[in-house]
């Protein structure tokens, strides 16, 4: 057999000492003195740290020194960053308790660390850390007028919830618990769904609650914010059984984008692509890649408008890879599905469909063929650090999330493959996230298909992707 394909992202951002970090949560994203600055949880010894990247142009990267190391706590979880009344970077994390490595036992809790300089290379830690004390974890903080707020992340299965607290003391020493975060739930919600690495913020004229729960990943709240209480109006998820979507943060830039990443779960440990978050007329999410990878792309190929006959794979002649960027418009016409096939080996014992389910307004990713290597195959859920002693994942093959057509809408899906990673948005409405593991290393085909009816082509467009850079 040939050796399996690089599996190395090109692209995204990857774990910059190639070592595979569990987790690999991004932490402390913001946007200060012309670049953005993501965190991003590494281990160093058996304890978790912080990392520290920074951007212009979110593709080149410049490595700073460790955002937080422990000490005295055990090791740091995850949180986020904010700007103080006064302009400075501070950081808001969990402290874990323990012994840490300069041996002082740390009772766990939310911590806050405050910038030194502008290029956030050091941080001191509040000396009465911790500000905010367990049972809660994951803070996300920020500053409202003269109060401070800060939600603390929860687990149902011990029996506590998101609570907020607030500060007024401009020493951020003083925290008061104002009670739990959420108003009331939603009906799609189940009872075992934790709200972890909370980010609340503004989109348009609503609130967006970004969060995980443990066992499905990364998911949002629409709705409201006041009176010291969120109120959701609308639940959606960003990951659905058999994907890799896990812990967003999302800073807001100086252009006034909301940009998401996340943790693709899996090896090698990377981050999804950034994304800009948005409310559309209709106040729903939007979600699309940043503009500026753009920038990478190199190589542009294209193909003619065609028809697509039922139930026939077309092969997109000449182009194939497994770094690429497609943009691809399909009128479904008579078609019950259409959709994509990507990572094809030429005999076909290998591949990955993209397909939209016009019947039943889905958009699904089909694994069953994706490897030949039944053991790396991702047909179960990713999310299993909060499964009750002895259960088993069930088997997917299938990741489907909800998407719909308009009527007349055509079809437009933009495909991100780079090597073991795959990223779909649909119509700006819709965003998967998938890893993929071919075996064969001619698995770089790519196809167009219809099915049960007839579709067509109206444009195709592909380009190679350049690797984004470390300094």
């Amino acid at each position: 057999m040939s050796p399996r394909p690089d599996p190395m992202p090109s692209y995204h951002f990857t774990s910059p000492t190639g070592q595979d970090c569990s987790p690999f949560d991004p932490n402390g994203a913001i946007f200060h003195q012309g670049r953005y600055h993501l965190g991003y949880i590494y281990q160093d010894g058996g304890q978790h740290c912080w990392g520290h990247a920074s951007t212009a142009d979110l593709i080149h990267w410049q490595l700073h020194p460790p955002m937080l190391v422990p000490g005295p706590e055990s090791g740091i979880f995850s949180g986020n960053a904010f700007h103080d009344q006064h302009g400075r970077v501070v950081l808001s994390y969990h402290g874990l308790s323990g012994l840490s490595q300069t041996s002082t036992q740390f009772a766990g809790g939310n911590c806050l660390a405050i910038a030194q300089d502008d290029a956030l290379d050091v941080f001191h830690k509040l000396a009465a850390n911790p500000v905010m004390r367990d049972p809660g974890w994951d803070p996300h903080t920020w500053l409202d007028g003269d109060t401070y707020y800060s939600i603390s992340g929860s687990n149902p299965s011990s029996g506590s919830v998101a609570s907020l607290y607030a500060c007024t003391d401009d020493t951020l020493a003083t925290w008061d618990l104002i009670g739990p975060l959420m108003h009331h739930d939603l009906p799609d919600v189940f009872p075992d769904e934790d709200i972890s690495c909370p980010d609340l913020f503004q989109l348009g004229d609503r609130h967006m609650l970004l969060c995980i729960s443990h066992i499905r990943g990364a998911r949002y709240y629409l709705g409201r914010f006041e009176h010291q209480q969120f109120y959701p109006e609308v639940h959606a998820r960003m990951n659905w059984p058999g994907g890799a979507c896990f812990a967003p943060e999302t800073l807001l830039d100086v252009r006034g984008r909301r940009i998401m990443w996340a943790w693709v779960l899996g090896s090698p440990s990377t981050m999804t692509l950034p994304r800009v978050l948005s409310l559309g007329k209709d106040g729903a999410l939007e979600i699309a890649p940043a503009e500026e990878l753009q920038a990478l792309r190199m190589r542009p190929q294209s193909l003619p408008a065609c028809d697509l006959p039922a139930d026939a794979d077309v092969v997109a002649e000449g182009i194939a890879g497994d770094t690429k960027e497609l943009s691809i418009i399909i009128d479904p016409q008579q078609a019950a599905e259409c959709g994509v096939l990507v990572r094809c080996a030429p005999d076909g014992t290998e591949a990955t469909a993209i397909t939209y389910d016009v019947m039943r307004s889905v958009l699904r990713i089909e694994m069953g063929r994706s490897s030949l290597d039944a053991s790396v195959m991702p047909r179960t859920y990713a999310m299993t650090f909060m499964l009750p002693a002895g259960a088993e994942n069930p088997v997917v093959e299938r990741q489907e999330a909800p998407f719909a057509l308009q009527p007349g809408e055509l079809l437009h899906l933009r495909i991100f493959l780079d090597r073991s990673i795959m990223e779909v948005f649909a119509n700006g409405r819709q965003c998967m996230t998938q890893r993929l593991w071919p075996t064969r290393t001619d698995s770089l085909g790519i196809g167009l298909f219809a099915r049960g009816g007839d579709s067509r082509l109206i444009a195709f467009d592909a380009w190679e992707m350049q690797g984004c850079s470390y300094t």
